[in-house]
């Protein structure tokens, strides 16, 4: 056929020269050079060579000679005029370049609990994708798996996919993407890519383009894995970064007062029912016009949903919450927040932190390290809500000062109740019991060597109650402080 009867001629390899994109083997796995497309195919179809991915081939000879007494050498010419350069010094610089391909990767049989799909959807740039969608919200273990690769000792490599989820709104969620060398789990590359651990090099309409990098070093056969658990978590097939490089990124612009990213399994991206759906973080922005320096970054810091929740009343600094809760578990204080009185902030911050204090002191602890964490995490919240409620009382000090009216006798003496409140919530931070959570450890505790058991015990409650008392020391401090100014409006107004 020809050009009169409608047929395109055959390009041949030189009409695009330098696109040489194929990594070529030899058959001992050496790097000897790079060829074409067209020209990789002939080799596998002529049985000389075949492919260990879309972008690397592996020859199918011995050092010598061909089955048909060829030279090697015979068979590397490109064209006429090209030949591969096995000292060619250009190619050292360059990255293996792998792409997700569902197609390619299956769930790992040695996870019992695996959970999820492979399906097409729609991609963040409005393109249909294939992707895995894995894992689930409870503690069901997922890993999906590629083919086992043989990739060339010594390379620099990267991996190109798209992601979406792989948070929740407890922080206890596992997302991961690993490089397992030579079968060799102990020794396994992971790549944490939750709680922004790794930057993604793009974000768009709620998905993340990732461009992950390693080095094969002196390792051949690679396996590539995805790791999901407590959170749905998706990945979808994606072009090479460059392809992305004209569309603009698009960032949640609540992203920093969210407690997990955007996922597709809702219809907006966040549960609707949740204080931090966006319907929910837009009315509350409307309210406070804007939000007070430095909460966001507390939010972000905190362990659960629930710690949360207690923390949404410090956002409203002119209305406060008097508070309700039940202990749920000992790593979890559930507070339900309802609006109340004006001055009432001191109380409602002082209800709170003794709503966690007791949550701490009649814990189930497993071990002496456990309960030193949960006093570490739960400390640091106790300390950012009472400096928080004792920034409201002194703005509203400030406030009294200013305006100079008939109802600040009232008011200022609603601030003294509630730093006297205060004061006595730090009284309580150090009068903790710890000889009655060390029996309660001890009586869980089966370890053969007690005597050392028992001493690291004494030394870690030490240390977390001394922790405790220097929190009340510090922010005892801060309400002195104030109760002096409150003294001295109180002199200026001869009240």
């Amino acid at each position: 056929m020809n050009r009169k009867e409608g047929r395109i001629p055959i390009a041949k390899n030189t009409d695009s020269e330098g696109k040489k994109t194929v990594r070529i083997l030899d058959a001992e796995g050496n790097q000897i050079g790079f060829t074409y497309p067209r020209r990789a195919a002939g080799l596998v179809k002529k049985g000389r060579a075949y492919y260990m991915n879309d972008f690397l081939i592996r020859l199918n000879m011995s050092d010598a000679t061909l089955p048909n007494g060829r030279q090697k050498s015979e068979v590397m010419k490109m064209d006429n005029h090209i030949n591969i350069d096995n000292t060619n010094k250009e190619t050292e610089n360059q990255v293996l370049k792998l792409y997700f391909n569902p197609r390619k990767w299956s769930f790992n049989k040695d996870c019992r609990d695996n959970v999820g799909n492979r399906s097409f959807i729609t991609g963040p740039d409005g393109v249909l994708a294939e992707s895995y969608m894995l894992g689930n919200w409870s503690s069901a273990w997922t890993e999906i798996v590629s083919e086992t690769l043989l990739l060339p000792k010594n390379t620099d490599c990267s991996f190109t996919f798209w992601l979406n989820g792989g948070e929740n709104d407890r922080n206890d969620e596992v997302c991961r993407f690993e490089v397992v060398f030579n079968n060799d789990h102990e020794q396994r590359l992971t790549y944490n890519l939750n709680r922004n651990y790794i930057h993604p090099v793009k974000k768009l309409n709620g998905w993340e383009l990732y461009e992950i990098p390693f080095r094969t070093e002196d390792n051949e056969y690679t396996q590539l894995k995805f790791v999901a658990q407590r959170a749905y978590l998706t990945i979808l097939a994606a072009k090479d970064v460059s392809a992305y490089a004209d569309l603009p990124d698009t960032v949640d612009p609540f992203e920093g007062e969210r407690p997990q990213r955007h996922n597709i399994i809702f219809t907006d991206g966040f549960p609707t029912n949740s204080w931090y759906s966006t319907k929910a973080l837009q009315e509350a922005h409307k309210r406070n016009n804007a939000a007070i320096p430095g909460i966001p970054q507390f939010l972000h810091m905190q362990q659960d949903a629930a710690n949360a929740k207690i923390l949404t009343f410090l956002q409203q600094p002119d209305s406060s919450v008097s508070a309700n809760g039940q202990n749920s578990s000992r790593r979890h204080a559930e507070t339900h927040a309802i609006d109340s009185d004006k001055d009432q902030t001191g109380a409602s911050a002082a209800a709170l932190v003794k709503e966690i204090f007791d949550c701490i002191v009649n814990g189930d602890y497993d071990s002496a390290e456990d309960f030193e964490d949960i006093v570490e995490n739960k400390g640091e919240i106790i300390r950012g809500i009472i400096e928080n409620a004792l920034q409201n009382l002194q703005g509203t000090l400030q406030q009294i000062a200013n305006e100079v009216q008939t109802s600040a006798n009232t008011r200022l003496d609603a601030i003294s109740s509630n730093l006297n409140v205060l004061s006595s919530t730090c009284d309580m931070l150090q009068d903790l019991d710890v000889d009655s959570i060390a029996d309660n450890i001890r009586a869980e505790q089966e370890n053969e060597d007690e005597d050392e058991e028992d001493e690291d015990l004494e030394d870690i409650l030490s240390d977390a109650a001394d922790f405790m008392s220097d929190i009340a020391d510090e922010l005892r401090d801060n309400i002195e402080e104030i109760a002096d100014q409150l003294e001295e409006i109180r002199d200026s107004l001869s009240i």
